[in-house]
């Protein structure tokens, strides 16, 4: 009985040892901007049928897309609460109204950095406001 629950904390420190060396050359890997992307904004796109170019011409997009949102978003956001009382019974009910318009508005923008995750195979892309 003592063997094998030394086998099997051996097996488990082994696993969590590995994962642990896994995680960390994913982490030294990975560009910081990813999680930071300051006053950029980052686009994703996982593979591509048409190929790398079509993946990082997405990811480029997507990024141009959130930052002109960003920048140019008006959010309108209308709440409306009823409530009905009758003798012992009472219901309260919610609706809420939310609309949002980008506005006709230019937004210049270059390609920061583009890295492409090879466990996963998706293109990151770092898109920063020009001046």
């Amino acid at each position: 009985m003592h063997i094998k629950t030394g086998l099997t904390l051996l097996v488990n420190i082994l696993l969590i040892g590995t994962a642990a060396l896994f995680n960390y050359a994913i982490a030294e890997d990975r560009p910081d901007w990813i999680d930071n992307p300051g006053i950029g904004v980052v686009g994703s796109a996982p593979v591509h049928v048409r190929g790398r170019h079509a993946q990082e011409e997405l990811a480029i997009s997507r990024a141009r897309i959130r930052l002109a949102a960003r920048l140019g978003v008006e959010v309108d956001s209308i709440q409306r609460i009823s409530e009905k009382h009758a003798n012992d019974n009472s219901s309260v009910s919610s609706e809420r109204q939310t609309t949002q318009k980008i506005t006709n508005k230019t937004v210049k923008a270059y390609t920061r950095a583009l890295w492409h995750d090879p466990d996963r195979d998706i293109v990151y892309a770092w898109v920063i406001p020009s001046e």
